[in-house]
């Protein structure tokens, strides 16, 4: 261990999750952190990547780093790749050399969604879009060559705080009076940056076996559900309506709720 604490390197550390951790990080002095953005660690610079690893010798990186524009990844699949799956490559050589251990988030869209129950670690992945696929295969890249890894899947994620994410954007609009309409087709588990960034900090300290987890909201409910409640909680009265997916070629899985049968 770095000095007696470990020290735990973020990526994406301006992202949502990334800004959870840090404030988390006030609260665990026992615990060295850097925090890394992207100007300070472009995963597709191998590099400035390699850089960052010589000077901090992390011995645990989380990956909160992403592209995770799901529309975007169709239009530009390459940019998707070259974060997605050509990023994390270098992130597995760094964390191989350094004898660092990879916490790498990943998603429930390398799932179809044809499934009408929750998705667990075991099952297999068959994403139906250009950004689940390259979350799929970054995943496999840890499986077939990182040395000290945890994929942890996760879903639907929001900080009620901070970012860009359904829940603020809801809760935005209907303070503003807006009518929402929201899709009633599109079935997850809504999961908070709080409970994502408290299961990585158990991972950390309980050390279970490398392998894949889902870390995942227990509730299980469509978007429609999850604004309702949204609105609920903040005891807000707009008008809510149901509204399908529309048919615009983009794939997304109708079904993609995570069990969480692994328990740290």
């Amino acid at each position: 261990m770095s000095q007696n604490k470990p020290l735990i390197l973020v990526t994406g550390a301006t992202g949502q999750l990334g800004t959870t951790l840090a404030q988390k990080a006030q609260k665990a002095a026992h615990i060295q952190w850097v925090f890394c953005s992207k100007e300070d660690m472009d995963l597709c610079d191998t590099k400035q990547v390699a850089a960052i690893f010589e000077q901090y010798r992390p011995d645990y990186c989380i990956n909160t780093a992403a592209f995770t524009n799901v529309r975007r990844a169709e239009e530009q699949p390459q940019k998707a790749k070259s974060v997605n799956v050509d990023g994390v490559q270098r992130l597995i050589e760094q964390c191989n050399r350094h004898n660092t251990c990879l916490l790498h988030l990943s998603t429930d869209y390398v799932f179809d969604g044809l499934q009408s129950h929750p998705y667990i670690e075991s099952d297999s992945v068959n994403p139906i879009n250009v950004y689940g696929k390259t979350k799929a295969a970054g995943e496999q890249l840890l499986l077939a060559q990182a040395n000290q890894y945890y994929i942890i899947r996760t879903a639907w994620l929001y900080a009620k705080a901070h970012g860009q994410n359904f829940y603020r954007s809801i809760l935005g609009k209907a303070m503003a009076g807006e009518t929402l309409t929201v899709v009633n087709d599109q079935v997850g588990s809504p999961t908070s940056t709080d409970e994502l960034a408290d299961f990585l900090l158990r991972l950390i300290e309980k050390s279970p076996p490398h392998g894949i987890y889902h870390c995942a909201g227990q509730e299980v409910m469509s978007w429609y559900t999850f604004a309702k409640a949204i609105l609920k909680a903040h005891q807000l009265n707009v008008k809510l309506i149901k509204a399908t997916t529309p048919q615009e070629g983009l794939k997304r899985p109708r079904f993609s709720a995570l069990g969480t049968t692994k328990i740290i």
